[in-house]
């Protein structure tokens, strides 16, 4: 279990430091032209592990085209939240997109929970609301500092 845990919290390091390089992507290519890059190489690696694992032949040909459609939502989904993500780390801070991404998923995750599997605990909430509150109580203060503080 201990190797799952790191491995998440790896996971999380590793989503923020390719939010930041796709963000300069976005800078120095525009957004769009940044997040194709993105899915392109993105694409190009799958269809590579793909070939490497022997994943790919006929049969999965055939789940493909028998897969329902809102399968496919996953891919446009994640395009649009990831440009979602590259225009506002353009307008806040990194800590701040970043914490709000977590409470987004979190929140969505406790739904999840409540529509898929009928469980809802009021600790969850309560974990949400004070992720939440640090990150207002963070702004709060962040923004009553000056630039330079000497």
């Amino acid at each position: 279990m201990l190797f799952f845990i790191l491995l998440a919290f790896l996971l999380g390091c590793a989503n923020v430091i390719s939010k930041m390089i796709n963000y300069r992507a976005t800078q120095e290519l525009g957004t769009w032209n940044g997040s194709l890059v993105n899915y392109v190489v993105a694409s190009a690696l799958a269809f590579v592990l793909l070939l490497c694992t022997g994943g790919f032949g006929p049969d999965s040909l055939t789940a493909w085209a028998k897969a329902p459609l809102y399968l496919y939502l996953g891919g446009t989904l994640g395009v649009i939240a990831f440009v979602i993500s590259l225009v506002c780390l353009a307008r806040m801070e990194v800590f701040q997109s970043t914490a709000l991404l977590l409470i987004g998923q979190l929140l969505a995750g406790i739904l999840f929970d409540v529509i898929v599997y009928r469980n809802f605990t009021l600790l969850k909430l309560a974990g949400i609301i004070m992720v939440a509150s640090g990150i207002i109580l963070d702004k709060k203060i962040t923004s009553g500092q000056t630039s330079d503080p000497r």
